[in-house]
């Protein structure tokens, strides 16, 4: 199994001291745990999210982990807003008060193995599933250190790591096995590798195929190069990213899952496979009408053949 980053430590101390009466209530609510729904012999409550959290727990969670603080750092006054029709499909977003604009947006739901591929026992397997992942730092803007990412309006917050460990977190308070998405892009998936693997052990060869591919190159380029569908085969036919499910296991028989020889040897068969960038689709495609205002790195004119004086055409 190839290895992913464990939870920080120090954010696993501070979920331990963290109890259910400080998740569930609410401003100046003083209530007992059968009030809170927090007994067992009690159903879940439904003004919760999944069962556990209040609107106002959520927030002062945030702010035990220190994350609200650093997001403030960035983009200055902050609020949490959470809404949950359904306490079991929440959507959470912290909002920024200053650019009026969403910093983070997830929207979050309770599902079972069979949803990402799973088979036999583990298809019943309870989830935590990311239904969409938005970061962004409205107070910042693309530079040639910083390029724009497909996709992406803002640059991102650099706090993915914390709210992936805050997420995995959450899905062992709620009793499920393991965070699950499917990232959108390639480079998506380059951000959530860091704690996430493909269920299927062909998708995580192909994707170390396409990051092979890149080697050497700055993964933003890589990222537009696989976008644009400059990624081709030994035989020039294109080797596009597919969006596939991707799981961050919590719980050891999910674990065992990534440890199985079949998973394995189609990893190694799809990561075998010889890819390379072409440079000349890579120039003809590039988006350069979205890239930051002057001249770019040396690196990137060797590559693409930029000309400053040429008009920009958009492809």
């Amino acid at each position: 199994m190839p290895r992913t980053q464990p939870i920080s430590t120090r954010y696993r101390r501070i979920f331990q001291h963290l109890s259910g009466l400080d998740l569930a209530a609410s401003e100046n609510q003083d209530l007992t745990l059968e009030e809170l729904g927090l007994d067992d012999t009690q159903n879940a409550r439904v003004d919760l999210v999944f069962g556990t959290y209040s609107p106002q727990g959520l927030e002062r969670a945030l702010r035990a982990y220190g994350l609200l603080e650093r997001v403030e750092e960035r983009v200055g006054p902050v609020e949490v807003r959470v809404q949950f029709q359904d306490p079991y499909r929440p959507r959470i977003v912290v909002w920024s008060r200053r650019f009026y604009a969403p910093v983070a947006d997830v929207c979050l739901r309770k599902t079972v193995g069979a949803e990402v591929g799973l088979t036999d026992a583990l298809a019943q397997a309870p989830l935590l599933y990311v239904d969409s992942l938005l970061l962004q730092n409205p107070a910042r803007h693309f530079d040639w250190n910083r390029p724009p990412l497909p996709g992406q309006s803002h640059p991102g917050l650099s706090l993915s790591g914390q709210i992936l460990d805050l997420l995995l977190l959450m899905t062992r308070r709620i009793g499920a096995e393991a965070l699950a998405l499917v990232p959108s892009t390639f480079a998506a998936a380059g951000v959530y590798e860091r704690r996430f693997l493909f269920v299927d052990g062909e998708a995580q060869g192909r994707f170390l195929a396409l990051k092979g591919a890149g080697q050497g190159r700055p993964r933003w380029l890589v990222a537009w190069a696989v976008e644009l569908g400059c990624m081709k085969d030994a035989e020039g036919r294109p080797a596009p990213f597919l969006p596939t499910p991707m799981l961050s296991p919590l719980s050891s028989r999910l674990i065992h899952h990534f440890d199985a020889r079949t998973w394995d040897d189609a990893l190694q068969v799809a990561a075998r496979r010889l890819l390379t960038l072409d440079e000349e689709a890579l120039q003809q495609r590039f988006p350069w009408e979205r890239m930051p205002p002057g001249p770019p790195p040396e690196r990137v004119v060797e590559l693409l053949g930029y000309d400053p004086l040429a008009p920009v055409v958009a492809h």
